[in-house]
Formats: C-alpha cells, sequence, structure tokens
C-alpha cells in the first residue's frame, strides 16, 4: 500500500499527502504511520503529511543549492501541505505570502509559516510550526500560482512588521520593481491597517523604498548611504567622455565617485533570495549540471569583460569606481570603498549632470 501513496506525492499530490486524501486512496491511517515510522514522509500537522524525498532534496537539485534556497524551498512546501489541509479557511500571510510572491525575506524567518484565518474575526492560534493570524481587513486574498495568498501589498507590510523595517523595505522595493503593487495601494492598505501594533515600521519601510533598486544588495546599500549622510543618485544616467551611456547604481555627486553592487540576484528575475545569501534558483532542472556550470562560466567570463571595459571607461572620465559586495554592507566597509574611490576622482567628475539617451527614455 505504501507505493500507492509514493506514487501520489510523486504526482497529483506534488510532495504533500493528508490522511483524509489517504484514505481516498484505500491507504488507512496504519498505513500513514508506518511511512512516518520509516522517515518516508514527515508530519507538517494533525492529519498532513510532506515526502521526505522532497523535504531533503539530493545535493544536485536546485533547492540544495545553498541554505537559503533549502529553507525556502521546504518553507513553501510546509506551507502548501497547510493550505492543503485548511481548504479555503485560511490563506498564507507575512513571509510566507512573501515567498509565494517571489519576493526576498530573511532566511532566519523561514521556521514559521504564517497564514490568516478566512473570513475575519476568527482568533490567533499558534502552533508549533506555523501561526494562523487574524486579519482585520476584507478582500485581501488572492490565488497566486494555485496558492491561496494575501495581495502583495499587504504581504510586504505584513513582512516589515513582524520581521523589520530592512527586510520590509527589500520586499517593498522588489514588489515595485516586479509591479506587484503600486503606492497607492500600499499607502491604501496602510490607511486600512491603521489600528495594527507595529504599523510604524511599515510604514517607515514604504517610505524608505524607492522602486528603483535592482536587488536586495542594493536596498541595503542605498539605505547605509542614507544612515551614513552620504548624497546619492540611484540608477542615474552618466555619459562618458566617449559619447556613451552607462547607468550607474549610485553616483555620489559630491564626490565624483560611482557605486557599483556586485550581485547577481536582480528583483525582477523571479528569485526571492537576498542579498545576504548567494546566487538565484536554476531555472533550467532538464540540463545536466556540467552543462549549467559551463554556461555558468562562460557567461560569467563575459560579463567579467564587460564590467572590466565600463568601469576602465568610467575612469578614463574622470569617475572613481567602488564595487561593493553583499560581504561589503557594513558603515565602515563602504566608507572605505567610497574613501578609496574617491582618491581615483578627478575634478570634472563632481556634480556631472546627465540626462537618460533617448533610446532609453523611449523604452
Amino acid at each position: 500500500m505504501q507505493h500507492i501513496i509514493t506514487a501520489y506525492l510523486e504526482g497529483g499530490g506534488r510532495g504533500v499527502i493528508t490522511v483524509a486524501e489517504a484514505r481516498r486512496l484505500g491507504c488507512g491511517p496504519p498505513v500513514v504511520r508506518a511511512m512516518e515510522r520509516s522517515r518516508l514522509i514527515l508530519r507538517v500537522a494533525r492529519g498532513v503529511y510532506v515526502s521526505a524525498k522532497e523535504f531533503n532534496p539530493p545535493r544536485d537539485h536546485p533547492a540544495a543549492a545553498d541554505v537559503y534556497a533549502l529553507q525556502r524551498h521546504r518553507h513553501l512546501l510546509r506551507l502548501d501541505a497547510l493550505l492543503r489541509s485548511y481548504g479555503d479557511k485560511v490563506a498564507a500571510s507575512h513571509q510566507s505570502a512573501v515567498l509565494a510572491w517571489g519576493l526576498p525575506t530573511q532566511h532566519a524567518s523561514l521556521e514559521r509559516v504564517h497564514l490568516i484565518h478566512v473570513p475575519t474575526g476568527r482568533t490567533a492560534r499558534r502552533f508549533d510550526a506555523f501561526t494562523i493570524h487574524t486579519c482585520e481587513v476584507e478582500d485581501v486574498v488572492v490565488t497566486h500560482q494555485g496558492r491561496r495568498v494575501v495581495t502583495a501589498a499587504l504581504a510586504v507590510i505584513g513582512q516589515a512588521i513582524s520581521v523589520g523595517v530592512m527586510p520590509g523595505v527589500a520586499a517593498v522595493d522588489a514588489a515595485l520593481v516586479k509591479k506587484l503593487v503600486t503606492r497607492p495601494e500600499l499607502s491604501d492598505m496602510l490607511q486600512r491597517l491603521q489600528r495594527t501594533p507595529r504599523l510604524s515600521l511599515a510604514r517607515t519601510a514604504v517610505s524608505l523604498a524607492d522602486g528603483l533598486a535592482e536587488s536586495p544588495g542594493e536596498t541595503r546599500l542605498r539605505l547605509l548611504l542614507m544612515k551614513l549622510g552620504i548624497m546619492f543618485l540611484a540608477q542615474h544616467w552618466v555619459c562618458t567622455d566617449s559619447g556613451n551611456y552607462f547607468r550607474v547604481d549610485f553616483y555620489l555627486p559630491e564626490l565624483g565617485v560611482v557605486l557599483e553592487y556586485d550581485g547577481t540576484v536582480k528583483y525582477g528575475d523571479g528569485s526571492s533570495r537576498p542579498a545576504w545569501n548567494t546566487s538565484g534558483p536554476d531555472q533550467d532542472r532538464g540540463r545536466s549540471r556540467a552543462g549549467r556550470s559551463q554556461d555558468a562560466v562562460s557567461a560569467g567570463r563575459q560579463a567579467l569583460v564587460a564590467e572590466k571595459a565600463r568601469e576602465d571607461e568610467l575612469r578614463l572620465t574622470g569617475f572613481g569606481v567602488g564595487r561593493i559586495t553583499a560581504a561589503d554592507l557594513t558603515g565602515p566597509r563602504v566608507e572605505a570603498v567610497i574613501k578609496n574611490a574617491r582618491r581615483q576622482a578627478q575634478p570634472r567628475a563632481l556634480r556631472r549632470p546627465a540626462a537618460a539617451p533617448a533610446w532609453a527614455e523611449s523604452r
């Protein structure tokens, strides 16, 4: 009988099975308990299980790429199990909804799955590994990629409330870049949630987001520059002496410095991996790891050559250029990179005006 459940998990069950589904397959509770004792399935909550094979993917699986990828994979699997178990009585919220929308969060916040009661007015309940929250507002549940989730606006606001301003800003930036929310929608949601505790964290996160940062790392770097009191222009077009236009991550006009964030993950690439983790998820699962690695090496070399040529041209025009990595995202390190780049800067790079080229404005 166990093979029936295994086939279901690998097929239509998508790694999840409930006791009720097992009964419909002709497998009673003793079969389920035996599989749990054998560690073939893992209990998520009362009456709902996930495949151990899916929960612990092999090393060559994209979800095993790093700690964050594995935590994200497991969180979404547990989320799907709970949504299956509770049906239309709940929807994903907070960090769980942020992940479901493909937005960034902190890996340290992924141990607990978050849901909301549907409809409103129910009492919040906290279990060992998940929480079902109350919800003050109506009409905030939608279906996204087969999951019942709160709207992206409520998800990012919930993230700021529960995790803090920095992750909140990253989530709002990502949602704006990916056009999942608009500023009026965020303002409206904040107004609807005006009696919610800790809402000031979300208001701050929304006010600090600019929708220009292209990655979580750029978001964090922008906030660090603001904290350091350094004037900057984000996603700024500069024109070199050769007549070429480059859009740089940050231009510091009073210093003649260009700062570039050196990260592989962009908000618009479908990845929710934050800047304090490494590369994004593998989108080409059908090919061998060797083939993917060769392509990655080739693409990396081409990108490196292009970046080197771009930096050389910026320096020839008089700009000081500094590169920031995820490891540099601290005040002292950013100040050190800026100080070094400032030594390279020429007076003609100070307060240098530039407008976007016509071909960029027409896009």
